[in-house]
C-alpha cells in the first residue's frame, strides 16, 4: 500500500478507489458528466457580449449553439470568472493561428483538439504530454496562453 491508497473508512465509512495522487487529473468519460443547475436567471448585457464575442470566434468547433453555451454560464457559480477564462482561451487560440499558422485554419478535429490543449492549460497543467496535440503544438499553445497571461498581469 503506497501514500495514496491509504484506507480513508474511518473518516467516510468506505475505503478510497483512489489510487494516485490528488493532484493528477482522473479520466471521467463524458456520459459520466451531468449539467448542474441554472444558478444565474439572467447575465448582464456586457457579460452576453463577451460570450458571443468568444463563440463568434470558437463556438464553430463546439457542439452547442450559442444559446446553450450561454446557458452553461448561467450555471457556473462565478460566470464573469469563467468568461474571463474562455476570453483568455480565445485569445491564446488567436495568436497561436496569427504566430505559427499564418491565421490558417486547421482540419475542425485539430482545432477542437487545440481547444482542449488550450482548456487544459487553463486549469494550469503545464505538462504537455498530458495533452491531445503534439507536444510541439502544446509548447507553443502554451507559450501563447503563457504571454497573454503576463500582458495581462504587466497592465
Amino acid at each position: 500500500m503506497n501514500q495514496y491508497s491509504q484506507s480513508t473508512e474511518g473518516y467516510f465509512g468506505r475505503k478510497s478507489k483512489r489510487n494516485r495522487p490528488m493532484n493528477e487529473p482522473e479520466y471521467i468519460g463524458p456520459k459520466q458528466l451531468r449539467l448542474g443547475p441554472i444558478r444565474h436567471e439572467s447575465l448582464s448585457p456586457e457579460l452576453l457580449e463577451r460570450i458571443r464575442a468568444v463563440y463568434d470566434v470558437i463556438g464553430t468547433y463546439f457542439d452547442s449553439t450559442l444559446e446553450n453555451f450561454e446557458l452553461n454560464f448561467r450555471r457556473d457559480f462565478h460566470p464573469e470568472s469563467e468568461v474571463t477564462i474562455w476570453m483568455s482561451i480565445t485569445a491564446a487560440w488567436i495568436s497561436y493561428h496569427e504566430i505559427y499558422l499564418n491565421n490558417e485554419l486547421l482540419p475542425d478535429e485539430e482545432e477542437r483538439k487545440i481547444l482542449g490543449a488550450l482548456l487544459v492549460i487553463s486549469l494550469e497543467v503545464t505538462d504537455v504530454t498530458k495533452m491531445e496535440v503534439s507536444e510541439d503544438v502544446g509548447s507553443k499553445l502554451l507559450e501563447c496562453f503563457t504571454a497573454l497571461d503576463k500582458k495581462t498581469k504587466s497592465k
